[in-house]
């Protein structure tokens, strides 16, 4: 790291306004790493209300932190600066953040922040249109956080993929990881973790509610749509509840644009107009350029009363948002919301040229995606040996849920400590008739619900350290993992069925509930394809039993 010129501690104004205790936290530094990490918190807290502002205060925290050779708090400096920059119009300031962040975490070796910086990568990749881009990142960033058992980065990633499958249309997927955040959220010991935490789940699930309730209109299945809504406006009752306890202006403005949404679809114009208004006026002073759903509601709220102009105003002030972050996606629905206004309205002119505009927009972002791809590509891989690495690790994996294919677990159990380290114990769970998820749900519903076991097991195993987790096959999953008891084996063995059988699947799967069977086995680390067999005829011997249950039994 070079060493830039000296800082002007005395030229660094802070804001009003701020919280004593982390201004008191700045004050006390007595070194310069000290001072970055101050202002870095300092800066996640200002993001709430000015993007700008947490810019200027990030910027001042990098720049301590390389005068400090403070090669962490200057990764996360820049960590938090790509965030800011994202919801600032700054595509190319963010990316070039996560850039240099991602050269310190290598030349440092700092892999506990890989985590984070995966979280807020992804959310550069949702913005250009790169969703599954964006869910690669997210399923990784989720997985390092619970290896290195970091409840932040957890939280943050369950948060941020509720909030792709919501992006991506899919409210169900939504609320399936919202459970696992609800989950996730139960078992912290940090209060303040726990209430900020809290306050995304809450608005996510409002958004995932006002989803259903617009799909269901569009179905039309009435009865659904007030089922949903009244769901969602349950929820956002918690919501402002929760909003008390710790406030976030931002997250307030996007409850009160999904309450609004909620109210229009039930029928009730007065509730939507009023939550529309407060929406606006909150929305009023945050200082970023990220969220469009205020200006949406207001143009849907002036379609249904019938003004035309004003919801195209509405319409073209988010488009030309939208369109100078090159966000092809939200350009795309956009354009689909005017055309349809127009053809509402007899303007079918006006309509065809909306929907040629899209095809044109969706042409043009291909080949956006294309040089984006290229260059994240070259980040990820400077070197053709990395290159090698990276594909390598893919034939190792399953693309489906990104656990251990059967090559992975094989090369896999050749790493294990050799004896004496002490038994292993292997297990198989098996999802109990999942023909029937297939044939009721389609084999993209199967997919859904096989990539939620896939994290209903990750998130068991992360109390189980060193443990190899892999899709066998079809709805077969398989665990290793070093154990010192039958008791033990019986005992993860039992988690991991509660876990299947416990988990809320009505969103995901409506009208299902998943079970699983299980079978375990416990021998010397050089038995272990015994092991592996015993397991195999014991899940069997589970099914023919009844299913939903693990095999042995208990002592």
């Amino acid at each position: 790291m070079t060493s830039p010129a000296p800082f002007d501690i005395g030229s660094l104004q802070l804001p009003a306004n701020l919280p004593g205790p982390l201004v008191m936290e700045f004050r006390a530094a007595t070194n310069d790493r000290e001072r970055a990490q101050a202002l870095i918190s300092l800066a996640r807290h200002l993001r709430d209300t000015t993007m700008h502002g947490a810019q200027r205060i990030g910027e001042a925290a990098l720049e301590l932190a390389l005068l400090a050779d403070a090669p962490a708090e200057a990764t996360l400096a820049l960590v938090g600066l790509s965030f800011v920059a994202a919801h600032l119009n700054q595509l190319e300031r963010s990316r070039d953040a996560v850039t240099r962040a991602q050269e310190l975490i290598r030349e440092h070796d700092l892999r506990h922040l890989q985590s984070s910086l995966l979280n807020v990568r992804a959310l550069t990749h949702m913005l250009i249109g790169d969703l599954n881009g964006a869910q690669q990142d997210l399923q990784e960033s989720l997985e390092l956080a619970r290896q290195q058992g970091d409840p932040l980065d957890t939280g943050n990633a369950l948060v941020n993929l509720g909030w792709l499958a919501n992006n991506r249309g899919e409210p169900g997927e939504a609320l399936h990881q919202l459970n696992l955040l609800e989950e996730h959220i139960h078992n912290l010991n940090d209060p303040a973790l726990r209430d900020d935490l809290s306050n995304y789940l809450h608005e996510n699930r409002a958004h995932s509610y006002a989803l259903l309730a617009r799909q269901a209109r569009d179905r039309g299945r009435p009865e659904a749509v007030q089922h949903a809504a009244q769901q969602g406006l349950m929820v956002l009752r918690a919501a402002h509840a929760a909003l008390k306890v710790l406030p976030s202006r931002t997250t307030e403005v996007l409850c009160y644009a999904h309450e609004s949404t909620l109210h229009l679809l039930s029928g009730d114009l007065s509730a939507a107009q009023h939550a529309a208004d407060r929406a606006a006026e909150l929305h009023s002073g945050l200082d970023q350029q990220l969220y469009i759903e205020v200006n949406l509601c207001l143009a849907e709220l002036a379609g249904a009363r019938g003004n035309h102009a004003a919801a195209l105003d509405e319409y073209h002030v988010a488009l030309s948002l939208v369109r100078s972050q090159h966000r092809h996606r939200d350009t795309q629905r956009i354009l689909g919301d005017i055309s349809a206004l127009h053809e509402r309205a007899g303007q079918y002119p006006q309509a065809l040229r909306a929907a040629r505009e899209a095809l044109a927009d969706a042409q043009d972002a291909l080949s956006r995606m294309n040089v984006t791809t290229q260059q994240q590509a070259q980040q990820d891989a400077s070197s053709w040996q990395d290159r090698l690495r990276l594909a390598e690790a893919q034939a190792r994996q399953d693309p489906l849920t990104g656990l251990l294919n059967r090559r992975g677990l094989e090369e896999g159990m050749l790493s294990l400590p050799a004896p004496p380290a002490g038994p292993v114990a292997a297990l198989f769970l098996d999802i109990d008739h999942f023909k029937r998820v297939n044939d009721r749900h389609s084999h993209a519903g199967g997919d859904r619900a096989l990539r939620a076991v896939a994290d209903l097991l990750r998130g068991e195993l992360a109390r189980w350290p060193g443990t190899l987790l892999a899709r066998y096959g079809g709805e077969e999953f398989v665990m290793i993992t070093p154990v010192g008891t039958h008791g033990q084996a019986h005992a993860l063995a039992e988690g991991c069925r509660r876990a299947v059988a416990s988990h809320d699947w009505s969103a995901l799967l409506p009208g299902t509930n998943l079970t699983a069977s299980v079978g375990y086995a416990v021998e010397p680390r050089e038995r272990l394809p015994e092991a592996l067999s015993q397991a195999d005829e014991h899940l069997y011997r589970a099914k023919r039993a009844g299913r939903n249950r693990v095999h042995p039994p208990s002592d």
